[in-house]
């Protein structure tokens, strides 16, 4: 009976555990080629070989990114991926930091580049610093606070009504908007495919900003599983380093 029962005290919690895993929320547009509804984009690789490192349960939900925050904020959802660390994420989710209270970095996964494109031969710029020439509101994806917020630091006017930078693009085009905000990578890609855009539209060469984006966790669910969610974290940032990982994702598109 002694052994049954020192048995149970070791492999029950892992029972339990494995009945309970982590259900992280991605949004249903891609985010090439970081996150994708259809297949693993590299968070969602990145996340699997971290969790497997960690010896950790963890599966996806996809819904609309506004539906992810939402079930994050209420805790329904136990985390959200692809996230910034900005005062509106912050606001409901946790997010590794260093012992300092800064973010950290290295628990990351990833750091993305955001530019902002015209149309040839507008005069409509962006220096690093500030916009110019640009009279109506400037073209961003829906969702994304690290932008936004950066946006309201320059008292500049902005529209995120749409989900798909391609339709940002096409916006722009028809003239309802002189600038677009957008991950290089994924702009770069889809500009390049898309010849009516690609004769018509060009990258601005200073960079809009380059932020990094994490698992975040709602608050209730960190205070209840707190260990957990370090260890995953701190598997991420094994992860990321290792030739198996970069090996892995070397080839998404």
């Amino acid at each position: 009976m002694k052994i049954l029962v020192s048995a149970c005290l070791l492999l029950c919690p892992l029972v339990a555990l494995a009945e309970d895993p982590m259900v992280l929320c991605i949004e249903d547009q891609a985010a090439a080629p970081f996150t994708f509804p259809n297949k693993d984009g590299s968070m969602q690789v990145l996340l699997k070989m971290a969790a497997k490192e960690a010896a950790l349960p963890v599966t996806f939900t996809i819904s609309p990114w506004k539906r992810c925050i939402e079930t994050t904020r209420a805790g329904s959802m136990n985390g959200i991926v692809n996230a910034g660390n900005t005062p509106f994420h912050a606001g409901y989710a946790v997010f590794p930091t260093l012992p300092t209270g800064k973010p950290n970095t290295g628990q990351s996964l990833a750091s993305m580049t955001v530019m902002a494109y015209r149309m040839k031969g507008s005069a409509s710029a962006w220096d690093g610093s500030k916009f110019a020439n640009v009279s109506k509101p400037v073209l961003m994806p829906a969702g994304f606070a690290t932008i936004s917020d950066q946006l309201k630091a320059l008292n500049t006017p902005f529209d995120d009504n749409t989900k798909e930078p391609l339709r940002n693009l096409y916006k722009m085009v028809a003239g309802q908007g002189e600038i677009v905000l957008g991950f290089e990578t994924e702009m770069n890609a889809l500009i390049a495919s898309h010849k009516d855009i690609a004769d018509k539209v060009e990258m601005l060469p200073a960079k809009f900003m380059t932020t990094d984006f994490y698992v975040a966790f709602s608050k209730p669910y960190y205070a209840s599983h707190k260990s957990q969610v370090e260890a995953l974290w701190t598997a991420i940032a094994k992860v990321k380093k290792s030739k198996e990982y970069q090996d892995a994702v070397k080839d998404i598109k």
